[in-house]
């Protein structure tokens, strides 16, 4: 890869600080994985299931966001099966809003109609910001609000969460 991704790419925990990343064998710090996954160059838990650290991850969101398990649970497993360890493959995500690129009709496109690499659909079209001005502050509280009656929590929380995540994309650092 080549820039760090931002989340952890096995349990999606944002990695902001040199501490959140794991190390390889060789004690460089992982570009991929956080501490708690990824130490000395291997899995801390090798044989974990997609469900299984989804059902592991779950008690964080619900602690720090208030989310119910009932919520969680599908929302965690949407994001980690996106993830390099579960999918197999880098899915890149959208540097403006994180979300998956996962196929080509999440791509936003570039000026000569080619698809973008970097941003997706709703954030980048022909070239262009779709929302050229839009400020980090603005895009956190659109993302809150949309994301609290889904996740069923409140706009503050979700708003945290937003912020959490979206720090660590391109378009915002």
């Amino acid at each position: 890869m080549s820039q760090k991704p931002g989340v952890c790419q096995s349990c999606g925990m944002p990695m902001h600080a040199a501490a959140d990343f794991g190390t390889e064998e060789d004690g460089r710090p992982s570009e991929m994985y956080c501490q708690f996954c990824y130490q000395k160059g291997v899995f801390t838990n090798p044989d974990i299931t997609l469900d299984q650290m989804t059902e592991q991850v779950a008690p964080f969101m619900e602690q720090a966001f208030g989310m119910s398990r009932e919520h969680a649970t599908p929302f965690l497993r949407e994001q980690l099966m996106h993830l390099y360890r579960w999918s197999g493959r880098v899915i890149p995500a959208c540097e403006s809003c994180g979300m998956p690129i996962a196929t080509d009709a999440d791509a936003g496109t570039e000026k000569d109609g080619s698809l973008s690499t970097r941003y997706c659909r709703y954030c980048y079209q022909n070239g262009a910001y779709t929302e050229p001005d839009l400020t980090f502050e603005a895009m956190i509280e659109k993302g809150a609000a949309m994301m609290a009656p889904q996740l069923g929590i409140t706009v503050e929380k979700a708003t945290e969460m937003a912020r959490s995540f979206s720090a660590t994309l391109p378009r915002w650092r």
